[in-house]
């Protein structure tokens, strides 16, 4: 009688939607589901009334909570998600819940997306949670956007994106948003993409990793030009970790306490990947603060490194440190069209990580060639047999200003 009773109010309460009513809404616990008003009325009940399928979606009637209809639009494509302490609540368009399914525990959420979706899907993150989380899987390109999301995880990664593909990651304009991870956990990141991330946006960041990394793509990181902010407040140990490359055109990047590297970028073992280890800075700033960690760099890569604009600073004070790393060759020019400025204070002695390999202190340590072609580098290493900067293979000067020695053959 309660089932039959739900299927006729349903039924009265749609065909009475009044002529400004945009989207029915249907609830079953943390999850609404956003339905346009001109789908509203196709709808088909099966099962004997106790089955109701809405734009490819079946909903069991007994545990739908309410069907409300309202004045507000669907955003298509969309999926909101709303922490609020303890709980969260999810929002998704008509138009893809379908391909979604969707867990929601307490202010953990989880979305995964079937084989089946062939529509990106911009899932949008806000509100303030101190013990919730958000995973998304799939297999096909999407965006997330945080909007005024304060979220900590004391269980694992704040946020983890198991996806593999393009990941758009919008920090909505004027917003701030912080992200906590838990201690001794598995995750490798606060917050994790498995797939290529791409920054846009110009809000604020803030990230801190308490078991690992603090933000980790395993797949190259693009910031656009125009970037707002990302701080790293703390990591266990690099700041960020980026797989394949990095390659930032503006935004602010600062980076403090933490254990391993501040930008760390690592080439991986598919060898066809473009640009496979290698650093790009063509506009923005990095400041990376060290402190006494010893064994660290402030910007690592396992190949080449060009900066062509923008500006860098790294202080730190442990043995062994270095400044900047390259695992291959190094170019600093301007051919961007922005200043490109790089400044580096370091202090330590010889780091010995056994009896036979050691590292030593430098501002700026190239594996390759060097090639100096614009700009202004200032450098500063101090301590036993610390150096400014040290290259492996040929400097190679053409213009700009630099106020130390580099300890290399040089051609110029």
């Amino acid at each position: 009688m309660l089932r039959r009773l739900f299927t006729f109010s349903a039924l009265v309460a749609i065909l009475s939607l009044p002529l400004s009513a945009q989207s029915l809404h249907i609830s079953q616990g943390a999850v609404t589901i956003g339905v346009p008003a001109p789908s509203a009325g196709e709808m088909t009940y099966a099962d004997g009334g106790t089955t109701l399928t809405v734009m490819g979606r079946t909903y069991t009637v007994a545990d739908i909570d309410s069907m409300v209809y309202h004045s507000e639009a669907v955003e298509p494509q969309t999926v909101k998600v709303t922490y609020e302490g303890t709980t969260a609540r999810v929002f998704a368009s008509a138009d893809v819940a379908p391909y979604l399914s969707f867990e929601v525990n307490g202010a953990d959420v989880s979305i995964t997306a079937s084989s089946g979706l062939t529509d990106e899907v911009n899932y949008v993150l806000s509100g303030n949670s101190s013990d919730g989380s958000f995973l998304h899987t799939g297999t096909l390109k999407s965006t997330l956007t945080l909007s005024g999301l304060t979220l900590t995880n004391t269980r694992g990664a704040a946020i983890d994106i198991q996806n593999g593909k393009r990941i758009a990651i919008i920090i909505a304009d004027g917003t701030e948003n912080t992200l906590v991870d838990g201690t001794g956990g598995t995750q490798k990141a606060c917050f994790y993409v498995k797939g290529h991330s791409e920054f846009s946006g110009s809000g604020t960041l803030n990230v801190t990793g308490n078991t690992k990394h603090a933000l980790s793509s395993n797949e190259y990181a693009e910031l656009a030009e125009g970037f707002g902010a990302i701080h790293i407040l703390g990591a266990v140990s690099d700041g960020m970790h980026v797989g394949q490359y990095y390659d930032q055109r503006g935004g602010t990047i600062s980076i403090q306490n933490c254990g391993g590297d501040g930008i760390d970028c690592e080439a991986t073992t598919d060898l066809g990947d473009e640009q496979n280890g290698q650093f790009f800075l063509r506009g923005g700033s990095i400041t990376v603060d060290l402190g006494a960690t010893e064994d660290v760099k402030g910007i690592k890569s396992d190949s080449l490194m060009t900066i062509s604009g923008g500006s860098i600073s790294v202080t730190g004070t442990g043995d062994g440190v270095k400044g900047i790393k390259t695992g291959g060759s190094l170019l600093v020019d301007q051919s961007s069209g922005n200043t490109t400025s790089i400044t580096i204070n370091v202090t330590g002695t010889t780091y010995h990580k056994d009896e036979v390999d050691e590292s030593k202190t430098r501002g700026i340590k190239v594996d390759g060639d060097f090639t100096f072609d614009g700009g202004t580098i200032n450098v500063s290493a101090t301590g036993k047999k610390a150096k400014p900067v040290s290259v492996d293979g040929t400097y190679y000067y053409k213009s700009g200003t630099i106020n130390c020695a580099v300890d290399a053959t040089t051609v110029g």
